[in-house]
């Protein structure tokens, strides 16, 4: 299968029952990543987070989270069928991992950003998206102005994909922005090339919630690190 927002958003309504009462043992084996905290990224397996709407929800055990559980999403969401699961907490949702690795053997999410060699001379650099239905038919892709080109023709092509980074700049807590529309927001055709290296810029340090541009070069500056991976 390809788990776009939609189908994941699909699955989670399906195993509805299971996620509620903690039933994990025919659950698919999908595992997703949120925006646990600035400068820390969180996974999580299917079974342990849900959607209210297009917010995304993960339950944690920790004692710390008791502030953020909201039992009235819990409700609204299982009724009467959720006992024990700890504490619902909105994070936002950052990608799930697909099939595919880059050339270091590290694994590639939907939201990250990819810089693709085709040879010396055409060098890209474009965030992966998936397109699919319900069902789980499409692709894990690089969504573009009218087309996708899909990471199973680069990989096909023995084209050079390397991690650079995710989409998860600028980020608001209230947000509850799709991967597909953020990575078609990276993507944009009509950007100059100052607009680009400002976007792969900001890719580096994420997640990140500061708005300001001169933020992230004060980053690059000091030497700052984040560990995006």
């Amino acid at each position: 299968m390809t788990i776009s927002d939609v189908t994941l958003k699909y699955l989670c309504q399906k195993y509805r029952h299971d996620i509620g009462t903690g039933t994990n043992k025919f659950l698919p084996g999908i595992k997703v990543r949120y925006v646990a905290a600035k400068k820390k990224f969180g996974y999580a397996y299917f079974g342990n987070f849900f959607f209210f709407g297009d917010d995304f929800y993960v339950w944690e055990k920790d004692e710390k989270y008791s502030a953020d559980h909201n039992q009235d999403i819990v409700n609204a969401v299982f009724e009467d069928e959720c006992k024990g699961r700890g504490y619902a907490r909105r994070v936002i949702f950052a990608g799930v991992l697909t099939i595919f690795k880059d050339c270091n053997g590290e694994p590639i999410y939907t939201g990250d950003v990819i810089k693709i060699e085709e040879n010396n001379e055409y060098i890209h650099y474009y965030a992966v998206g998936a397109w699919s239905h319900e069902d789980g038919e499409g692709e894990y892709c690089f969504i573009l102005d009218n087309h996708n080109w899909s990471l199973e023709y680069c990989q096909y092509q023995n084209y050079k994909m390397t991690r650079m980074g995710t989409v998860f700049f600028q980020l608001d807590v209230s947000d509850s922005i799709g991967v597909n529309q953020r990575t078609m927001d990276f993507n944009g055709w009509r950007d100059t090339k100052e607009e680009t290296q400002q976007k792969l810029l900001m890719a580096k340090y994420t997640p990140n919630f500061d708005q300001e541009l001169w933020k992230y070069e004060g980053l690059e500056i000091l030497g700052v690190e984040y560990d995006w991976r």
